[in-house]
């Protein structure tokens, strides 16, 4: 949309060159700037002086910086002598040299016409009660209605032998001054485009670009309409009895094409408002499960946090009862100790994890990485949690060694979290396996288990954080719900993906993770 500050500016040069022609044609007797044609009313220097003074008010209020106090002069000067020249209409007394005579009499003393002097007492009104920026809807109100009087005085001179022709410009309403008060009512009206009637029009909205364009519709059709209607009349096509009808058929189909491809727009408008809200309720809801979520995941936290710490201080005390001699009692004391800070350790580092992974803060050392060996770390780190579970682990994987290019440190915590996760949704003496397939340039390592197995329901959402925290807080081998979230970023961070499986709750799940292979130069380490 074009600034605000654009359209009165201009609107005050227009005026300024109309003012300063018409004098000069006065002054260097060049009717042209005068009155057009000789045959139509003049404009004198009178009006040039309203039209004047009413710019440069226009002006001082269009600058980045108002120039309040120049521009409420000048508008109260135009409003005042205005005034004066409608008094003196009116009364029938001379308020100057002359009074403004008959059609095509005015000369250089002359003033304004009845009708001048009406249209720029109006005009100085709005332009003062902008600058006191009060009554915006009084102000612009005035300036429109300035506006559609001078369009219709301007459309007199298209039916010059018409009555509309001999009302109004015969009341001595020149060319030149028509077309500037038309110009100072567009300034006025846009001085405070987003306030009082014209934020009806102005704006980045659909609806208001819509309405924007009916509005230029029903100023432009009509217009258009009735030009081209004279000039088929002046050129014999039609007699004048078939003028009317065919404007008002005319302007009949050419507002209902235009009305309804807008209907249309607003239509489509709607329909994109309805989508909007629903995306806009959904994502409310999100945000209200992932608070939900994070509550829980607080909650569950703090316990898992406590489950550790009374072993420990349990232990602590006894430490300080048990004689040194005691050296079974004293490692088994170790051994708890050592499992539960362990344990703590590893909740931390998931949070430390977690939030790097989520801040880009994670570096990965990329370099050629044999899968078979990533599998046996992950199930050395693994392997007490299962033998204590007394499951059944069983590693599934090619012969020839498997490249691909990541980092294997990371690698191997992605396999640590997966099989973590396999121990502990597995009831004791359950089933593990571990497969590793390459095939279509694509490494496949998948974790399987008989376990819980996972609901349809939670499924889509099984690596969205604190998922499983959310479900089962009170589980007893503890855990934030932060693995599966981790292992899915970090997968993705290496160029890979992964995916959960399961036929249901109790029926087991399988999560696979599948990394691009590494090329056959990459694949030879050193």
């Amino acid at each position: 949309m074009i600034s605000s500050s654009v359209v009165p500016k201009s609107a005050a040069l227009l005026c300024v060159a109309i003012a300063l022609a018409n004098a000069g044609g006065w002054l260097f007797d060049l009717p042209l700037l005068i009155s057009i044609r000789p045959s139509l009313p003049k404009m004198v220097p009178a009006s040039a002086l309203l039209v004047f003074l009413a710019a440069v008010s226009l002006a001082c209020q269009a600058r980045r910086r108002p120039l309040r106090f120049a521009a409420l002069a000048s508008g109260a000067a135009v409003t005042l002598s205005a005034l004066v020249m409608l008094l003196g209409h009116l009364s029938g007394l001379p308020v100057g040299p002359l009074l403004a005579s008959a059609l095509g009499t005015q000369s250089a003393a002359s003033l304004s016409s009845l009708f001048s002097s009406a249209l720029y007492t109006a005009l100085g009104a709005a332009l003062v009660l902008t600058v006191l920026r009060r009554w915006t809807v009084g102000a612009q109100s005035m300036a429109m209605g300035v506006f559609l009087v001078s369009l219709l005085n301007a459309g007199g001179y298209f039916f010059r032998d018409t009555f509309l022709f001999q009302v109004l410009p015969g009341q001595g309403v020149a060319i030149p001054t028509t077309i500037a008060a038309m110009a100072l009512a567009t300034g006025i009206l846009f001085l405070r485009p987003r306030l009082g009637i014209m934020a009806a029009v102005t704006g980045r909205t659909p609806a208001i670009r819509i309405a924007r364009r009916l509005l230029l519709a029903a100023i432009g059709v009509p217009l258009l309409l009735g030009v081209a209607v004279t000039l088929a009349l002046d050129a014999g096509l039609y007699d004048a009895g078939t003028a009317l009808p065919l404007l008002v058929w005319g302007t009949i189909v050419a507002f209902t094409v235009i009305i309804w491809r807008l209907c249309l727009q607003l239509h489509a408008v709607e329909r994109a408002r309805q989508r909007a809200e629903a995306g806009l309720r959904r994502t409310m809801q999100e945000l209200h499960d992932a608070d939900g979520r994070k509550d829980v995941f607080l909650a569950t936290l703090a316990h898992e946090l406590r489950n550790p710490l009374a072993p420990i201080k349990a232990t602590a005390q006894l430490l300080g009862r048990v004689g040194a001699s005691d050296n079974a009692q004293l490692q088994r004391m170790s051994g708890i100790i050592e499992r539960q800070v362990d344990h703590l350790v590893t909740l931390v580092e998931d949070l430390m994890d977690v939030s790097r992974v989520r801040s880009g803060q994670i570096a990965l050392e990329r370099a050629p990485v044999d899968l078979h060996a990533v599998i046996g770390a992950a199930h050395e780190q693994v392997r007490p949690l299962i033998e204590r579970r007394n499951h059944a682990c069983r590693i599934d994987a090619d012969l020839q060694a498997v490249w691909v290019l990541g980092d294997g440190k990371r690698l191997v915590q992605v396999l640590v979290n997966l099989m973590n996760n396999a121990a502990k949704y597995t009831p004791p003496g359950g089933q593990l396996r571990v497969t590793l397939r390459a095939d279509a340039g694509q490494a496949r390592l998948a974790v399987h288990d008989n376990g819980a197995g996972i609901a349809p329901a939670l499924l889509p959402r099984v690596f969205e954080m604190f998922t499983q925290a959310e479900l089962t807080p009170e589980r007893a081998e503890g855990g934030l719900g932060m693995g599966l979230a981790l292992v899915k970023r970090l997968t993705e961070m290496q160029g890979g993906s992964v995916r959960a499986d399961s036929a249901g709750a109790g029926c087991g799940s399988t999560f696979t993770v599948t990394l691009p292979l590494a090329n056959a130069t990459s694949a030879k380490p050193g």
